[in-house]
């Protein structure tokens, strides 16, 4: 609300002109004897359709009309624009780069948009603010339209097209109301997903090519091909991933029917919470085998999201050809992964911190492509409920897809060649849970039998596990380990005793490991830098000992997430001498400068001998909307080999397709390309860039519910152009002339809010009729949402204390006719408050219960308020809050 000083000056503006109004009349304007004069400088207000924008222009009433100061105009409206006083030009570009504006005082033209005029001395007057510009010249320059409205001290901006100020100021309000909006997900509409016999998959190509040369020998052509496919059969979810080599020739084929139900309502009295078969991952445990994936089947009834192992864990997924992931703990780059053979990325052995972590994998694609995996892990609070049992069964082939049409390797990451295990867990109290597990391995044709039990406790702060575990060769082994939070430091500690014992499916083993490790951040000022110190020693049967020892310090700075890390290892022989020391120094970064994102690496080796071991550096830019472009330099210094790559990418609005050269110092040459697209079953098997099988979709459709029964009837009208939200996202267009629109590429079994943006619908009245519905997207199955859209109106009124004095800073609730809370407004000095857009309906009022508590009044306003068609504004005046009641004193 503009101050008192605000409008007494305007009011001293309005009158000054009036009085050079009526001298006006009787004098005709000469404009050499019009002079600035300080005292008759006044402000106007910038609107640019509903926005305001900056603090205002400074102005001046001249003989032909009202001119502004061409600073103030330009920092208003974000124009880069420089101003050289000394030469008296100013030169640069007005809202896109092909609209060049160059003026010159000096020279008496202007030129603009690949015109030139000539600039009359009433254009541009020089004052000691500096260049007092005509507001019609500044249309014309600009392109736009510049209205002063001296009696209301605005200045008017008009354009047929949103500038580019106008769009950043949207992305600000959206993104604000984004962070401050807080509800419970649970209590919006829920909109459902049924399963059915059978859904058309949605499909994912990927297909890459190239020429490479190198002297040695001679040219090779690659080609690989990988399809991506997800749909639902017999009430199953199902996908399935077909991919071949280099050479065109089929490598594997995996497959996984499943179902997820995080209610556990599952097959009948198992009340799983998930089932499936196919592409599997087994269960973790630090003593007898690990998740790693391959051809199985499970069923569990464990939350969907739970950890086998609650120290650290394991995230892996498909990362095709061209395609590379980076992961983030509590905002904190850990590491980056390309794909390998087998087109996964595996981010094995993540440590985990007590208390809430939060992971991140960003999958970045070769054509711009940008995919987020996010997941709150809460250690510390994973028990077993009291009274409740867990249990997993499963078997699996680790390593191995579905059909393999080559012959793996026999040493398959070193996974058994079978497993099966049998896990049970149940919660004795809030904080002490015990388990059990059974498990069989197959490892080079010799049957191994596991037995494991474990009891966990939380302890205060801390979370504590202690197992052991007996081989049916007759080894043991026993493990113990906690992590503690005090204060903002964290801490592992770890124990290992094993006694000829094959650990994790090894050969047998005795040895004694202790581990220790501290995560505590570091503040310089305001920057908190998180640093990370382990220790890791291992002393076994043979006499031969190691120590190794690792520190890592991180950084985000503004848009750049640093790390560095230094490790270290030492072995110690019983005979003979002993290696070297090693010393590995590593520093990796990613970030934005502008509109480009960079990435990059590096490794050198200390000890025992100093040398630079790799180096790369890469750069993504857009140069539009469809053209983006990538660069890249790395060094493999074992090698004395360094590689320069460049990647245009071009993105329809059927494929997406990427073109690589790369050189090499070595003389070698290559040439490639990437095309990425899918086929979309809902539409004819359509062609679309966007990712439908790998990921989750939304269709929603938008339309004018005239009789606001809540369903789409045959005479209603689609809404075009209307902005869908699902969640922190946009769609990357508006919806059609068919009110339609598709969001690809969303987190899967993760629940998203569908919503929409109210300052895009055409008609400022219009307003959802369900501001946010839930959706949980299934890969390959784009989840349907109806958007009916009502007519809205405001509600108004003023709180107000005894004597009629406004009561200011109480939060007050708008409730609809079933009691739900649908806004929230506050209080202003008088007691004025506001809720706009509100769709048509009939409404109570309330204080909020904090504010009714903090200020001791009775919560309930006894107010009700209508909108409708025929009353779009309620306004209820004066509302008199009520103080508690008061119990009388016993004296």
């Amino acid at each position: 609300m503009p101050s008192g000083g605000t409008w007494l000056r305007k009011a001293l503006t309005l009158l000054t002109l009036g009085v050079g109004g009526v001298s006006a009349v009787s004098a005709t304007p000469d404009t050499r004897l019009w002079s600035p004069d300080p005292e008759e400088q006044f402000l106007l207000d910038v609107n640019l359709r509903q926005l305001r924008l900056s603090e205002g222009v400074r102005a001046y009433q001249t003989p032909e009309g009202t001119c502004v100061l061409f600073g103030d105009f330009l920092a208003a409206l974000d124009v880069p624009l420089k101003i050289d006083m000394a030469a008296k030009k100013a030169s640069g570009w007005a809202f896109r780069e092909s609209h060049r504006v160059d003026v010159d005082l000096a020279g008496g033209s202007a030129s603009f948009g690949g015109k030139r005029e000539a600039i009359r001395p009433e254009t541009v007057r020089e004052t000691g603010d500096g260049w007092c510009v005509d507001t019609a010249a500044l249309g014309r320059w600009f392109g736009i339209t510049v209205k002063p409205v001296t009696a209301g001290s605005v200045l008017v901006i008009e354009s047929d097209a949103k500038l580019p100020i106008e769009l950043a100021m949207e992305r600000q309000t959206r993104a604000a109301s984004l962070k401050t909006a807080k509800f419970d997900i649970n209590s919006l509409p829920q909109v459902r997903l049924p399963y059915r016999m059978w859904r058309a998959p949605a499909l994912d190509f990927v297909v890459s090519g190239g020429i490479t040369y190198r002297a040695k020998d001679g040219a090779r052509i690659d080609r690989r091909t990988s399809v991506y496919a997800a749909g639902e059969i017999a009430k199953l979810s199902y996908d399935a991933q077909f991919s071949t080599t280099d050479k065109g020739v089929p490598s594997a084929f995996r497959f996984r029917a499943y179902r997820s139900d995080p209610d556990g309502g599952l097959l009948g009295p198992l009340k799983a919470t998930h089932f499936g078969f196919g592409d599997v991952a087994g269960f973790d445990s630090r003593l007898t085998g690990s998740a790693a994936s391959g051809r199985g089947a499970v069923v569990t009834n464990r939350p969907v999201r739970s950890l086998s192992s609650f120290d650290r864990t394991r995230f892996e997924g498909d990362l095709p050809a061209g395609w590379e992931a980076e992961i983030y703990r509590n905002g904190e780059l850990l590491g980056f992964a390309r794909p390998d053979g087998s087109q996964r990325y595996v981010f094995d052995n993540v440590p985990l911190m007590y208390g809430e972590n939060q992971i991140r994998i960003v999958l970045y694609g070769p054509q711009g492509q940008t995919r987020t995996k996010e997941e709150l892990i809460n250690v510390g609070q994973d028990n077993v409920p009291s009274g409740k049992t867990w249990y997993w069964a499963g078997f699996s082939q680790p390593g191995r897809d579905l059909l393999s049409f080559r012959k793996p390797p026999d040493d398959v990451g070193q996974q058994p060649e079978a497993q099966a295990a049998i896990a049970v867990e149940h919660g004795l109290d809030e904080r002490t849970s015990v388990g059990l597990l059974a498990r069989a391995m197959l490892i080079h044709d010799e049957k191994l039998t596991f037995l494991e039990g474990s009891v966990r406790r939380s302890i205060g702060p801390a979370l504590v596990e202690l197992s052991g575990a007996y081989d049916g060769k007759g080894g043991t082994a026993a493990r113990v380990q906690a992590l503690a939070r005090i204060g903002s430091v964290n801490a592992t500690v770890e124990a290992l005793l094993a006694n000829d014992f094959h650990l994790r499916g090894d050969r047998p083993q005795t040895m004694r490991e202790a581990r220790v490790a501290i995560d505590a951040p570091i503040r310089i000022g305001r920057t908190v830098l998180p640093a990370h110190v382990g220790v890791h020693y291992t002393d076994r049967q043979d006499g031969s000992k190691q120590l190794e020892a690792a520190a890592r310090l991180s950084a985000s700075i503004e848009r750049f997430n640093l790390a560095t890390d230094i490790r270290y290892r030492r072995q110690y022989l019983r005979s003979g001498p002993s290696p070297p020391s090693e010393l590995e120094w590593s520093l990796l970064g990613s970030g934005r400068v502008g509109d480009v994102r960079l990435r990059g690496q590096s490794t050198f080796d200390l000890a025992p001998e100093r040398r630079f071991r790799s180096a790369e550096l890469s750069a993504y830019w857009s140069a539009s909307d469809k053209v983006d472009w990538e660069a890249a330099l790395a060094y493999d210094g074992p090698n004395n080999r360094g590689r320069a790559r460049l990647t245009h990418i071009r993105r329809l609005s059927s494929m997406a397709l990427a073109v690589t050269g790369e050189a090499a110092t070595d003389g070698s040459l290559a040439i490639g390309f990437n095309l990425n697209f899918s086929l979309d079953p809902g539409s004819g098997f359509r062609l679309s860039r966007q990712p439908l099988a790998s990921a989750g979709s939304v269709q929603a459709r938008v339309y004018r519910d005239l009789n606001d029964n809540g369903v789409r009837d045959h005479a209603e009208p689609y809404e075009k152009g209307a902005l869908v939200t699902t969640g922190t996202r946009l769609a990357e267009k508006l919806t059609d002339a068919n009110g339609s629109v598709m969001v690809a590429g969303l987190a899967a079994f993760t629940p998203v809010t569908v919503g929409i943006d109210e300052s895009s619908l055409s008609d400022p009245m219009l307003v959802p009729k369900k501001a946010l519905q839930v959706v949980i997207p299934r890969p390959g199955v784009p989840a349907e949402v109806e958007i009916g859209l009502v007519g809205g109106g405001d509600i108004e009124g003023a709180l107000v204390k005894s004597g009629g004095i406004g009561f200011e800073g109480l939060a007050v609730e708008l409730l609809d006719a079933n009691g739900k809370v649908v806004a929230t407004a506050q209080s202003d000095f008088d007691g004025f408050f506001l809720f706009e857009r509100v769709p048509y309906g009939t409404y109570r009022l309330r204080l909020t219960a904090e504010s009714a508590g903090i200020a001791k009044l009775i919560a309930d306003l006894n107010v009700a308020a209508s909108v409708s068609a025929d009353r779009s504004v309620a306004r209820l005046g004066a509302i008199h809050v009520e103080p508690l009641p008061q119990l009388a004193s016993s004296r």
